[in-house]
């Protein structure tokens, strides 16, 4: 039972579908400005081109494999290839008049099968190199006598009818284009070409693919043509590549914590211990210096291992950090400097300063900080990177915390 269904399974047809649908996906990718794509058209696919010529695209897939796993040549006498360029003839056949079918299309056969040894393949390239047509005609009689298909028979024939001066016109514009495989590496590769960033490629290819492919279903089950120009491209499906532009969280990982042997010689516990904002020994120290660390091993994975923000970026995150914490320290400390600047002595308002660098720290702690390009960083991650800033002496909390500190 198993092996009649087999034969009777419909993968084989299913996945030359998908690799049709692909390789559509793939051009149109790069289609160009006032070009157009189309599916199961003109052909499999076809791109109109701004010069109103147009490129027929027919593809084949095999899963087929030879003795040493690797996929099925496309043999001279495959039927696949003959079955392609007999379709073409018949296009060619049918242009009785002037030709203009082929002045105005350009024919590309696609497989994933691999060539070796195809006598029509070779006969091809010797053609584009020395223009005789003798030579091809030659070889399309010497094919028809020796194959016992009458199939194969039937399209080689049909195409050894195609008259000489057609046949040198339509042999210049035809690609063969083999060992085409692994096409859904190809589109990913594209996709990485243009946004240089690997972390973007599987969801810009998922988004596409399923937006691409529905698109196609709801157009063909409407009976309308599924074709898409670049300007169509970039308004429909444009979005899918939004990805590589939106707000999006920085990835998290589990970083071993090393805590210091002397968590209070930490200048920036120093800095809260000074205004009172902890005491020595308390609990606190060990879940600031947690959080600090933490931020400051992610930052480091994000910034230098695995480059996802740029320095550009880093750089507009420390200024935006340092000015937030500038403008509410001056705000807080207003009053205390026009005391200061009138004479009276920062000892005699210490209390003052105290409660007010508590309400800076109370404030700072609140801010949830975001690197240009991704979401926010949280709470926790922004305390860490304010605690950071303070241990490198970049911010403090007390008035006078540059020469309480930094002449140390």
């Amino acid at each position: 039972m198993s092996t009649i269904q087999d034969q009777h399974t419909a993968g084989p047809i299913a996945i030359g579908f998908d690799y049709q649908f692909y390789y559509f996906m793939y051009l149109a990718i790069d289609l160009k400005q006032g070009q157009k794509i189309g599916f199961e058209v003109k052909d499999d696919v076809h791109i109109d081109k701004q010069d109103g010529t147009t490129i027929l695209y027919q593809t084949k897939h095999s899963i087929v494999k030879n003795a040493n796993g690797d996929i099925q040549n496309l043999t001279t006498l495959d039927i696949d290839l003959w079955k392609t360029l007999n379709n073409w003839t018949d296009f060619i056949n049918a242009d009785k008049k002037n030709s203009s079918f082929l002045n105005e299309n350009e024919f590309i056969l696609v497989t994933n099968k691999s060539e070796n040894n195809n006598d029509f393949i070779t006969t091809l390239t010797l053609f584009k190199f020395d223009n005789d047509i003798d030579k091809v005609v030659l070889k399309i009689n010497e094919l028809e006598k020796k194959t016992q298909d009458e199939t194969l028979r039937k399209y080689i024939k049909n195409f050894g009818k195609i008259s000489k001066n057609k046949l040198k016109l339509f042999l210049k514009k035809l690609v063969i284009e083999t060992d085409n495989d692994g096409i859904i590496k190809k589109i990913k590769n594209r996709i990485l070409e243009k946004y240089y960033q690997a972390d973007l490629v599987d969801p810009i290819f998922e988004s596409l693919s399923s937006n691409l492919n529905m698109a196609k279903y709801l157009d063909i089950k409407d009976r309308k043509k599924f074709e898409i120009s670049s300007e169509d491209f970039a308004k429909k499906f444009g979005k899918c590549f939004k990805v590589a532009t939106e707000i999006k969280p920085l990835p998290r990982r589990e970083f071993p914590v090393l805590l210091p042997d002397d968590l209070e010689n930490q200048i920036f516990i120093k800095q809260l211990l000074d205004i009172g904002e902890i005491q020595t020994g308390s609990n606190d120290i060990r879940d600031y210096t947690t959080q600090m660390l933490k931020f400051l091993n992610h930052f480091t994975y994000w910034s230098e291992e695995e480059n996802f923000i740029l320095l550009t970026d880093i750089k507009e995150f420390k200024n935006n950090s340092i000015q937030i914490w500038t403008n509410e320290f001056k705000s807080k400390y207003r009053q205390i400097e026009r005391k200061v600047s009138a004479g009276a002595f920062l000892n005699d308002l210490e209390d003052d300063v105290k409660n007010l660098a508590l309400d800076l720290v109370d404030y700072i702690r609140k801010q949830d900080l975001s690197i240009p390009g991704f979401s926010a960083l949280g709470v926790e991650f922004s305390n860490g990177h304010y605690y950071s800033l303070s241990d490198n002496l970049e911010i403090g909390w007390h008035f006078d915390w540059e020469n309480k500190y930094k002449n140390k």
